[in-house]
């Protein structure tokens, strides 16, 4: 039967003239994966390139179809044999006309020296190009059901971002010794994307952050430590250092970005593969984002910083106008004046508003004693809390709770 499906995928690809190859990982030549780019135009030695992709292919999943893309816009499917250790390798392949603005775009886009321009060009003449995506998608398809039987598999996509030791060996390998100027800009790009990165999380631009990720994770960075997972790891860590001064910098206050960035940390420790680390950097900046617009102060004095702050702390202190000027060391009389005027609100309908709000986060998602969530959100009298929260809401505790569960 193996054989059986072997002879079926390669007579399926072999119709259409699409690359294909069987082969078991580890491997010890990878040449035939791009029909020697990688050691024939760029000098990467195979015991460089070898055990960055042995690993990759070793942890690939059995019943999944696996769509890679590299930098250099080749594409390819992966797909391992359940009955055995072979892999099936799809590609490479194109899906765009390789005319001179295909060319400009990625000569310019990796820093390519002028001396590879045309040796590039002559490989790319030989991949195949494929005008029809569909094609290649219903041949997969086809065969997946043949392998795994059909519908029991799953789809993946990686590209360069999501496939780090698919990319940083070639950026390594595109230094050249006589042109260090282009090291230089290489550098100089990553760290103006960098405070592209920094200045989206300060202004709380979750979408523009995430853009600004994307395009700082293009940028392979060589790397460090041998250990390549220690290595990621790392590299998150200082990513979560960026973005921590990067919330400071909008105004929220340490007590915040503390907590926030103390949990990525425990959280990255436990993490345990390249792929996973890539996901939680962006999830990472998303969080960031969100911590801005939920806590920033920028716009506000010093004690009106101080006092949201205490608020936001501890909704079970005592946020009385009395205690709250202690706190911030200013005349009660002048917080309440200066709160109103940039707040917008008076401070302890702001105090109030903010209990409801963590009252409502409580009824609506744990089966607490009303009695309960008004004590955690710091008003225990249980008819004045009800009271408020109508005036707030529109509606009791109860109905709150009650039209939560059935949303």
């Amino acid at each position: 039967m193996e054989q059986i499906i072997k002879d079926f995928v390669k007579e399926m690809f072999a119709i259409s003239n699409i690359p294909h190859h069987e082969f078991a990982a580890p491997c010890s030549n990878y040449e035939w994966l791009d029909f020697g780019f990688r050691t024939k135009i760029l000098g990467i030695s195979n015991s460089r390139l070898n055990p960055l992709l042995n690993r990759r292919f070793m942890e690939l999943p059995s019943h999944t179809i696996l769509y890679c893309t590299d930098i250099f816009q080749f594409h390819y499917i992966f797909m391992r044999n359940p009955d055995s250790d072979h892999i099936y390798c799809i590609g490479p392949v194109i899906y765009e006309r390789t005319g001179a603005s295909f060319y400009d775009e990625l000569f310019d886009s990796l820093h390519i020296p002028k001396e590879l321009w045309e040796p590039i060009r002559s490989h790319y003449s030989n991949v195949k190009y494929i005008p029809y995506l569909g094609m290649l998608d219903d041949f997969t398809s086809l065969c997946a059901n043949r392998i795994f039987g059909k519908g029991n598999y799953t789809i993946r996509h990686k590209d360069e971002k999501e496939f780090p030791d698919w990319s940083w060996i070639y950026q390594n390998y595109l230094r050249v010794p006589d042109e260090p100027y282009m090291n230089i800009r290489h550098i100089e790009d990553r760290y103006e994307t960098e405070n592209a990165l920094m200045k989206a999380v300060s202004s709380g631009n979750e979408a523009l952050a995430v853009e600004c990720a994307n395009h700082f994770f293009s940028y392979r960075i060589p790397q460090r430590l041998s250990n390549h997972l220690r290595d990621d790891r790392d590299l998150c860590i200082t990513l979560n250092t960026i973005l921590r001064k990067s919330a400071e910098h909008a105004g929220v206050h340490p007590i915040h970005i503390d907590s926030f960035s103390n949990g990525n940390i425990q959280q990255i420790e436990r993490l345990a593969s390249a792929e996973q680390l890539l996901l939680f950097r962006i999830k990472m900046v998303k969080g960031y984002c969100r911590l801005v617009a939920k806590y920033t102060l920028k716009d506000y004095s010093l004690p009106i910083q101080k006092a949201i702050t205490y608020i936001s702390t501890d909704l079970t202190a005592d946020l009385s106008l009395k205690s709250l000027a202690n706190q911030v060391n200013v005349n009660a009389s002048y917080l309440s004046t200066l709160f109103k005027k940039e707040v917008g609100v008076p401070l302890t309908e702001y105090v109030n508003r903010n209990r409801i709000e963590y009252s409502k986060t409580l009824l609506s998602g744990t089966d607490l004693a009303i009695k309960t969530i008004a004590i955690y959100s710091g008003i225990p009298d249980i008819q004045y809390f009800t009271r408020m929260f109508k005036r707030i809401t529109g509606m009791t505790p109860k109905a709150y709770r009650t039209q939560s569960c059935r949303n």
